[in-house]
C-alpha cells in the first residue's frame, strides 16, 4: 500500500513539474517567432539586467545587444530587486540548465526555459510590451541596469 502511495506521488509530481513547464512554453507572451532563439551565452559580457515580470529579465551584453531570458515560473521578487545570481557553467548560461535567483529576498530560483537575442533596443522595447500587454508608443527609453553578483 506504501508502494503504490509514493507511485502515484512521484507520477503526480512529474505531470505536476511538466504540465507547468509546457503552460510557460504555450504562453503566447513569452513566444517570439521573429527572434532567434539561442541555446546559451557568455556570462562575463553580461552588463546588467531588467526585470520585464515575475518571469521574464532582459540581460544587456552591450548599450544595444541583449538577451531575454524566460523562466520556467514566476519569481516575484524579481520585480523587487537591485541584486540576482544567475548561475553558469564554464562562463556560459544555459537555457534548461542555469538558474535566475533573488540574493536579498527569499525566493525560490528560477530555471531558464527560453534564451533570445534581442539585437536592438527596438526589439527590447517591443518584447517588453508584449510580454506587458501594452501598446508601443513615444520614444524608447534605456532603463537603468540592476547589479549581478
Amino acid at each position: 500500500m506504501k508502494k503504490t502511495i509514493v507511485i502515484l506521488l512521484i507520477i503526480f509530481n512529474f505531470t505536476f513539474i511538466f504540465s507547468l513547464k509546457a503552460s510557460v512554453l504555450d504562453d503566447e507572451n513569452y513566444i517570439f517567432d521573429d527572434l532567434e532563439q539561442v541555446d546559451d551565452f557568455l556570462y562575463w559580457q553580461v552588463g546588467g539586467w531588467q526585470a520585464v515580470d515575475s518571469r521574464s529579465l532582459i540581460v544587456n551584453i552591450n548599450p544595444s545587444q541583449s538577451y531575454l531570458l524566460i523562466l520556467d515560473r514566476n519569481v516575484w521578487a524579481i520585480k523587487y530587486t537591485e541584486q540576482i545570481k544567475i548561475s553558469s557553467r564554464n562562463s556560459r548560461v544555459r537555457k534548461n540548465v542555469d538558474l535566475v535567483q533573488v540574493l536579498n529576498q527569499p525566493s525560490r530560483p528560477g530555471r531558464i526555459v527560453s534564451i533570445y537575442l534581442l539585437p536592438d533596443r527596438e526589439s527590447q522595447r517591443s518584447v517588453r510590451a508584449k510580454i506587458r500587454g501594452e501598446e508601443i508608443e513615444g520614444p524608447i527609453a534605456y532603463i537603468s541596469d540592476g547589479e549581478i553578483i
